[in-house]
């Protein structure tokens, strides 16, 4: 539960693709919003069984 609100608050935006070890997949429509809301384009979430991977550009 830690790593999920953590991805949420903080995600970090260095790298892409990010994993993002167990993030709960509910996760990844507040990750999607953050990232289009600070400008990216061609953001996409994965759900893996290890959590999730996020893909994005400026």
């Amino acid at each position: 539960m830690r790593a999920t609100w953590h991805a949420i608050g903080k995600l970090p935006l260095g790298n892409f693709p990010l994993m993002l070890p167990h993030v709960h997949p509910i996760a990844a429509f507040f990750i999607l919003r953050r990232l289009k809301r600070l400008g990216f384009s061609g953001c996409k979430v994965v759900t893996t069984p290890k959590g999730l991977v996020v893909h994005a550009q400026r």
